[in-house]
């Protein structure tokens, strides 16, 4: 689940930022983007179609993620936003709190693995580990290799560079499988170009992950940074289980 703040006067530049954080953001394809605008100085309302399509957005990506919207009931924004058919299409929600529950309790809580670990030498292990119960639970196993390549670069680069606290996030994403790795260090690291050979073995660290990742990036977050990828079947490949509840 993600959270976006806009907060401050709704202007061009405000709306520009806001729409390139929310590509971001569906480029992870969470499982639920919480838009918290509830300190957000737009009295003419201007603001509410970038929400309804960022609902939009949501709904018309596989499988979908549920968008959800914090503003106060007493404002322009949340008049509009009613006009505009939220009431049918985007649940509103008075406060912070309320957002996150309901978009909580929604979510399939087995379609989703988290790890929290210190930044030690095993920390990579663990979260191969943690690739290794994902993959067998979703029936997933052409996904392997590539996932724990994946998570065990992610976490070394956190454990080494970063040196804190480390959050790990295995998700089921249709047939394929989010990984995100969040540590409390804001410093964004440089996400190399995709390497034009997939199968050339010298890659390491971020390159490694963009050498088998279908997509990956990275995202500050309030308390730190998230740097996530995304690894799907090859097309064509049949893949086991899809579609099927996990064990």
């Amino acid at each position: 689940m993600i959270e976006l703040t806009a907060r401050g006067r709704w202007d061009r530049l405000l709306h520009t930022e806001v729409t390139d954080t929310l590509r971001k953001c569906f480029a992870q394809h969470p499982a639920a983007l919480i838009l918290n605008v509830h300190d957000l100085d737009d009295g003419g309302a201007a603001s509410a179609t970038v929400w309804m399509s960022a609902r939009m957005i949501g709904a018309d990506l596989d499988p979908p993620v549920q968008v959800v919207v914090c503003v106060p009931t007493d404002t322009p924004l949340a008049a509009r936003l009613q006009r505009l058919g939220a009431r049918r299409m985007l649940p509103l929600f008075a406060s912070m709190p309320e957002a996150r529950s309901a978009a909580a309790s929604r979510l399939p809580l087995t379609d989703r693995l988290v790890a929290r670990l210190a930044p030690t030498n095993q920390a990579p292990g663990i979260a191969r580990g943690l690739v290794s119960a994902a993959c067998a639970a979703w029936s997933l196993p052409s996904l392997l290799y590539p996932a724990k390549l994946v998570v065990s670069e992610l976490v070394l680069n956190a454990v080494e560079h970063a040196g804190t606290d480390i959050e790990v996030t295995i998700s089921r994403r249709g047939t394929g499988i989010h990984i995100a790795v969040a540590d409390l260090d804001p410093r964004l690291p440089d996400m190399p170009a995709r390497p034009r050979s997939a199968t050339d073995q010298h890659h390491t660290g971020l390159s490694a992950v963009r050498s088998v990742a279908t997509i990956a990036g990275t995202m500050s977050t309030p308390a730190g940074k998230v740097v996530w990828a995304v690894l799907r079947p090859s097309p064509g490949e049949t893949v086991i289980g899809a579609g099927r509840p996990p064990a």
